[in-house]
């Protein structure tokens, strides 16, 4: 499940539109959800986003957004919704790292894989709070697979270079090129088979 919190600060339903198409173009997901973030005045009704003050009266207001279920003020969840509020991402069209400005600078960490190489290099991509990547890593750690843990929010060069478009993907480079397993079932079903060999 994709869950983006809108804010209710998108420009416009182009940008709505948009960021759907992204998110489609990019994930194979079965469902995803956006959620607005609006704030409501007991005497000035609905507000956009996120405002603990009305901007006309100056009175405190109720904010209301969703982290699992109904929306419901958040003054209201219990400890564990509460923080899962605060720690959530934002998505913020102006950063966006889904467009390309110009060529992209490739770390020297990157590199280019030695021609003739027989020795593969193995990389994760991975997210801290991805679910399906701690799984990906203990499969790769049972079977003894040596491999390097990439954090795909803190690469976004590396991301962009191998187009790494999910988490987890495997990377493997060897030979002349490289390989992208995408998804927690086909980086096991690569294990497996590599285990074989």
């Amino acid at each position: 499940v994709f869950h983006a919190f809108l804010g209710e600060k998108l420009p416009d339903w182009k940008a709505a539109a948009n960021l759907v198409r992204k998110i489609a173009e990019n994930y194979k997901l079965p469902y995803y959800t956006m959620s607005p973030t609006y704030s409501v005045c007991k005497d000035h009704g609905y507000l956009t986003g996120e405002q603990t003050v009305c901007p006309i009266c100056g009175q405190k207001t109720e904010v209301y957004s969703r982290i699992t279920g109904y929306y419901r003020p958040v003054k209201n969840f219990n400890d564990g919704k509460a923080q899962e509020f605060k720690d959530r991402k934002e998505y913020v069209v102006e950063r966006s790292i889904l467009k390309r400005h110009g060529a992209v600078n490739v770390p020297e960490s990157v590199g280019a894989v030695k021609s003739g190489a027989t020795e593969q290099e193995i990389m994760l991509f991975a997210t801290r709070t991805c679910p399906n990547c701690k799984m990906a890593e203990r499969f790769l750690n049972e079977a003894g697979i040596s491999y390097k843990k990439v954090l795909a929010d803190e690469e976004p060069a590396m991301v962009e270079f191998y187009d790494v478009r999910q988490a987890p993907t495997l990377v493997v480079k060897g030979g002349e090129g490289f390989e992208r397993i995408v998804n927690v079932s086909n980086i096991r079903k690569y294990i497996e088979e590599t285990v074989k060999a």
